[in-house]
């Protein structure tokens, strides 16, 4: 097994913004960022080792998350960083990846920055647990768009199956991750665990020593 949380080299760091990873209108800066090594339980029942990149304030807890699902024995399909899908966000679900951060807008039609822009949301098996989201203001069962596609067969949630995040919110609010998109409106995510937007928004402005203080209290009033 292997769990292990790094700050980018100087060499990863050149690489990851060649590739478009990351831009200077990110609303966190490269340097609070850190690589994290998880080791996970695929559906076949074999270890595996995987990486994703978070907030440094956040890192031990998105390690703990992932100990917690290995211990459970709770199976994801895979948890490749976004480069291996040009950063494309629905490539990525297509793929059925778990992945955290991403600079980009909020999916599928939004106008701001997403809060994997911040290094604080984590993706969990997306065909297993999809996004609905609905093409018109009314929301209306007959007129709405699944991502990934192939989650169809996964919107009745009443039918539990291995993937599925209902058994498994509690790790993620324990750790911090207290917004479940599976508890929203429009859309509804399922896949979808993230820290709210303020505290994001204020982790991102203040230096790593003050955001700890923030991490720390937010953690207490869970």
């Amino acid at each position: 097994m292997s769990f292990k949380i790094e700050n980018f080299t100087e060499e990863f760091k050149e690489q990851f913004i060649k590739q478009g990873g990351w831009e200077p209108n990110c609303p966190i800066d490269i340097d609070r960022l850190n690589l994290i090594e998880v080791s996970y339980l695929t559906f076949e029942k074999t270890l595996q080792t995987g990486k994703l990149i978070t907030l440094d304030i956040v890192a031990k807890n998105v390690v703990e998350i992932f100990k917690q699902l290995l211990i459970s024995e709770y199976p994801i399909q895979s948890i490749n960083l976004l480069d291996k899908y040009g950063f494309d966000d629905y490539k990525s679900m297509s793929a059925n990846n778990s992945s955290c951060f991403n600079n980009r807008l909020i999916l599928p039609k939004g106008d701001r920055y997403s809060i994997h822009a911040y290094g604080v949301a984590i993706d969990l098996n997306p065909l297993q647990n999809p996004m609905i989201s609905y093409k018109s203001e009314t929301e209306n069962y007959a007129n709405f768009e699944i991502y990934p596609k192939d989650g169809k067969d996964y919107i009745n949630r009443m039918i539990i199956r291995p993937g599925m995040v209902e058994h498994i919110v509690e790790i993620f609010f324990k750790n911090g991750f207290d917004v479940w998109g599976g508890l929203w409106n429009e859309p509804i995510d399922y896949h979808h665990f993230e820290v709210n937007r303020q505290l994001a928004d204020r982790l991102a402005k203040t230096d790593k020593k003050e955001g700890e203080i923030l991490w720390s209290k937010h953690l207490a009033e869970i």
